[in-house]
């Protein structure tokens, strides 16, 4: 019954809108078609509400029209879509195929026309019966064979946003002269005006006017348009809340300084940098306007991350079995930002941990820092019997663009028996690295790519054992296509060069296989042999290539088929490369994507077969 009040003052109110208009004189033809804007736009919103009605009375059950409409004469693909979806609006509850059901149509047909410049088309209406269905009511239109256009854009900025460079360049956007009417259009323009004045501190600005003035007869429309941004805001104080960080690092993060003007923007990447620091788990602004120093104050709020954090990882392999790594990190453990990050690797056949303690340059901690770094490592596996220490201090730089380059004097102590060779070496060299690793933040990621180089360069006059330099890049690329077809593609290469090569300790040479290598061979299985028992001694020279296709099969699963080749090797020929290939299944779990591989090889020097099988925890970037 309710419903039914709503629609009958509905109708009521479009009587009296259309007996409004019928005693409008014709000279007044802008005022008329202005009323009858604002009455359309009245008439819309009742229409959403009549429906929100019937939408939340839950109890009753959907009703279902009593008559089947069809709209033709609208040969204008844009037009008739427009159509579809005003008419979509219109509840079932009015399909009745009486006058008021058809007035509501023409009155609901009229308007989308018109948001398209169609504004005087006529209508009539059909109604048809039919054997077992129910009655068709055809409506009719003949649109009118011009449309309205664009005569004039009238557009006045007051403020300081008249000599502002953003404000001029949406104001060329406007549409020309002879440009098809969009009631759209025109909004979202109006709408442009409104956010790039909030986003860039207007916070006074206001409409002094804003008409679209419609000529039916004459098929012209006129924008106008005024618009006083008043004075932009600009930042006044900065104060940071709950920090456990030493307030002048902090502000040396900011790019943003008191006085400066105020842009929206500003506060995203502010956070983010904060947040990039690894010192917080959250990061909020709250801007406080002052109207009469037209000032924006901000309070930084800071959550500090908790004093510890450990990862844990799982994998396994045939030929190596389990392996679990496990990393504690501490984000920072006093008010410099001084942090530890500690990586400990167990597997049966290998041992490692590694100490990194970082320190934070007060000039820009967020891109500067120095890194003590040390190492302990245990290896007897593959012809392989290894114990090594290494102590390294570098400094580093980031970049926004995400680049970080390092340089530093790294100090080694290898204890190793390698096939034949057994030495005890000691190496202090320069060691320099470029790195880059972007996502888009997922656990599975579905976009992103690595780019790594690294070079060392050790002489005696260092105090080395030996002399020698070496360089290994590598690179990675993750694309998807159509949402579930995802391509991931793998190279690195490397080169060895020493006088003593039998000294270089084997954590320097070069071995391939395994799953993030070639697939289809055991975990540093490819390498250069000891002619006289077959031995793997290690390559002076790298080079592995890995294609890689899936497909998501089902939601977090994706199948994967791939091919791999590579070489370790003293030379970089083709008859060295092996070649595998396999099928695997991916699942993008909560906690990243858990691999399982089964690789056979294709094509080896020493005709190699058989199958491997890998399982791994992990991003492939």
């Amino acid at each position: 019954m309710n419903t039914k009040l709503h629609f009958l003052t509905f109708c009521c109110l479009m009587a009296f809108a259309s007996k409004a208009q019928a005693n409008q004189p014709q000279a007044n033809e802008q005022d008329q078609k202005n009323q009858q804007d604002r009455i359309t736009d009245v008439d819309q919103e009742r229409i959403g509400e009549l429906e929100d009605k019937l939408t939340d009375d839950s109890d009753e059950e959907k009703v279902e029209a009593l008559v089947d409409l069809e709209v033709k004469g609208i040969h204008d693909k844009e037009a008739k879509k427009n159509v579809n979806l005003y008419l979509a609006q219109i509840a079932n509850e009015y399909a009745d195929g009486s006058e008021r059901y058809q007035y509501l149509v023409q009155t609901t047909v009229d308007k989308a026309l018109r948001a398209l410049g169609y504004y005087n088309s006529q209508y009539q209406f059909v109604q048809l019966p039919r054997s077992d269905k129910k009655p068709l009511l055809v409506l009719n239109v003949k649109l009118d064979k011009e449309t309205v256009k664009i005569d004039e854009t009238d557009i006045v900025l007051q403020g300081e946003a008249k000599n502002d460079e953003d404000f001029t360049a949406l104001i060329k956007k406007a549409p020309k002269q002879g440009t098809r009417l969009n009631h759209k259009t025109y909004e979202n323009f109006k709408g442009d005006i409104e956010s790039n004045a909030f986003s860039k501190g207007y916070f006074d600005g206001h409409w002094l006017y804003h008409r679209l003035e419609i000529y039916p007869t004459d098929h012209k429309a006129d924008w106008r348009l005024g618009y006083d941004s008043g004075i932009r805001y600009r930042y006044g104080q900065i104060n940071f809340v709950d920090s456990q960080i030493k307030e002048e690092y902090l502000r040396n993060i900011l790019k943003i300084n008191s006085g400066d003007h105020y842009f929206a923007n500003d506060l995203s990447n502010l956070t983010q940098d904060y947040l990039s620091s690894n010192w917080f788990s959250s990061v909020m602004v709250e801007p406080h306007l002052n109207e009469q120093d037209k000032t924006v104050d901000l309070n930084v709020l800071f959550q500090p991350k908790k004093k510890n954090e450990v990862e844990i990882g799982i994998g396994y392999e045939t030929e190596v079995g389990p392996r679990l790594q496990f990393n504690w990190k501490k984000p920072w453990r006093n008010k410099r930002g001084h942090s530890i990050d500690t990586r400990t690797y167990i597997s049966a056949p290998e041992q490692r941990f590694e100490f990194g303690y970082n320190i934070p340059l007060k000039e820009d901690p967020l891109h500067y820092y120095y890194q003590i770094s040390g190492t302990v490592e245990n290896e007897d596996q593959k012809d392989t019997k290894s114990t090594a220490a290494s102590f390294a201090l570098q400094r580093f730089w980031t970049r926004t663009t995400g680049w970080s380059f390092s340089t530093g004097l790294r100090t080694r102590y290898d204890s190793f028996t390698q096939a034949n060779d057994k030495f005890k070496t000691l190496l202090v060299y320069p060691t320099a690295s470029l790195n880059r690793t972007r996502t888009d933040g997922k656990p599975y990621p579905l976009w992103g790519d690595s780019q790594k180089l690294t070079v060392n360069w050790g002489n005696k006059i260092f105090g080395s054992d030996v002399n020698f330099y070496s360089y290994k890049a590598s690179t990675s690329f993750v694309r998807t296509y159509a949402d579930n077809h995802r391509f991931y593609l793998r190279a690195e290469l490397g080169y060895l060069k020493a006088n003593q090569f039998e000294r270089i300790p084997p954590s320097l040479r070069f071995f391939a296989g395994g799953d993030m290598s070639v697939r289809g061979f055991g975990y540093k299985d490819i390498s250069p042999r000891d002619p006289s028992n077959g031995k793997r001694v290690g390559g002076s020279h790298l080079a592995t290539g890995s294609f890689e296709y899936q497909y998501q099969a089902y939601p977090n699963w994706w199948g994967a088929v791939f091919y791999d080749v590579g070489l370790a090797a003293n030379k970089f020929e083709t008859k060295q490369l092996h070649h595998g290939t396999g099928l695997g299944v991916r699942w993008a779990s909560p906690i990243g994507a858990i691999k399982v591989d089964v690789g056979v090889p294709v094509k080896s020097p020493n005709g190699k077969n058989g199958f491997q099988i890998y399982v791994g925890l992990g991003s492939d970037l």
